[in-house]
Parts: structure tokens; sequence; C-alpha cells
């Protein structure tokens, strides 16, 4: 599967599919005794497969049995190359791009998802490997900059919006993939945030420093921003913004 490039959709998350299946398991409240009685299999068998063992034959016999409607997924990131969840999360924001949004939001007091190798300016940065969690560590200050693991959008964007509005952060800049279709995006973001759709692909960095565009379009999502902040980074960037309802 890795060298083919192979991966599976509609199966539980995880690093391996061993472990997508083993998750798969405990989603459906299924255990391993209950799994062996549907497949047919032995307890040892699947306790061999959920830890990267045992044969194809066995495989296809739970993926049957707990996923389906398992299907082969495209291939992600023509454009940014192989490697797993945590490489393709290590993406930096290019210090060009970053030079408009000092130039139109001003000095950052926090990056609450940076990453070591980053070249965001900020006064302090939530690093995770540094015992930091932005996703439950308070925010403060006058403006955060969120360039979030993308397999996590949402959730980042949810808490964002939560420190946002609790008044913790008074303006907050989201760089992110340009995905409007969940249900909170209309009815909760599209009300309180201006986002801005960037005409382009961004090239960002990667742990080696060499840039790569993205394989996808990228909004800028802005909450409580000046006019005055949308309009010259506007004249910065090019794109148009969608201002909040």
């Amino acid at each position: 599967m890795v060298a083919l490039d192979f991966r599976l959709t509609g199966v539980a998350s995880g690093k391996s599919l061993a472990e997508q299946l083993r998750n798969q398991r405990i989603r459906k409240k299924t255990s391993v005794a209950a799994l062996a009685k549907r497949t047919g299999l032995s307890p040892t068998t699947i306790a061999a497969v959920e830890q990267g063992g045992d044969s194809v034959a066995s495989l296809l016999r739970i993926l049957e049995a707990l996923a389906p409607k398992a299907k082969r997924r495209a291939p992600e990131r023509a454009y940014w190359g192989q490697g797993d969840k945590d490489d393709r999360d290590s993406r930096f924001t290019p210090d060009d791009f970053m030079q408009s949004v000092y130039a139109a939001f001003g000095e950052i007091d926090l990056d609450p998802c940076a990453h070591p190798l980053s070249p965001v300016v900020a006064k302090r940065k939530f690093i995770l490997e540094h015992g930091d969690d932005g996703l439950t560590d308070h925010w403060f200050g006058k403006l955060a900059y969120v360039n979030p693991p993308f397999s996590e959008q949402l959730k980042w964007l949810r808490r964002a919006h939560e420190q946002w509005r609790a008044g913790n952060i008074r303006t907050v800049v989201c760089l992110v993939p340009a995905r409007t279709d969940s249900a909170w995006f209309h009815e909760t973001l599209r009300v309180d945030a201006d986002v801005y759709f960037l005409q382009g692909r961004v090239r960002f960095l990667d742990t080696s420093g060499r840039s790569q565009p993205t394989p996808f379009s990228l909004m800028v999502v802005v909450l409580g921003a000046s006019d005055e902040q949308l309009e010259t980074f506007a004249d910065l960037i090019p794109g148009f913004w969608m201002r909040r309802s």
C-alpha cells in the first residue's frame, strides 16, 4: 500500500491500516470476540491483523465486516509528494505572505499552533512539543495568527471562534483550505467572520525549507478586524472578500 500510494476512505482514522481497522472496530463498539464470530476468523488472527500482520485475505474479511463501503482514496497530494499525516501537517506560511499579514493586521501576539521551524513572527507561540496546546490553553492578546494542521481545520476554526467570542483575543487571522461545506461554516462562521478567497496558490514551506504550492484553494478567515485592515490586506494579496452577513 505504501509503495502504490494506496489509501482507503470509509475507515476510521489512523496512521496505518492496522490502526484504522482497530479504531473502526472500537468506534463500532465491536469486541474482538464478536468480530471473530462475524468473520469466521480466530481472535488471534484478528489481533494479528490489528498489529499489522497476518494475511490480505484475513484483512479483507475484517474490512467487509467493519467497513463494507471502504474504497480507495484518490492520491491527495499531487503537489506535496508523499508522506504521513504529520509530514503533511508540517507546512509553514512563507515569509512573503506573512509580510502582508503584518502590514494589514499588525504585530502578531499569539501563534496558537506554532511549529519550531515556522517563520511566523509572534510574541508568544504555543508549541505542542514544548507542552503547549492551543486547543486547550487560553488565547490572549490583540492578534492571533492561525495556520493550523489542515487535517484538523474545522477543530481549529471552532477554537479560534470560541476564543474570539470569549474576548480572549481581539482579532484572529486563519489561513486554511477553502472548505465551506460544513453546516457550522454556514450557520456560525459565515455570520461572524470575513472570508477572503485567495487567487492562485500559496507556496508553503516544508520542514526542509523547500516550497511547494498547495494542491487546493485557500481562504483567509478573519474575526474581529476593521474595514481598514481588510482593505489593506486586499490591496496586498490578490483575491476577494466575502463579508460577514
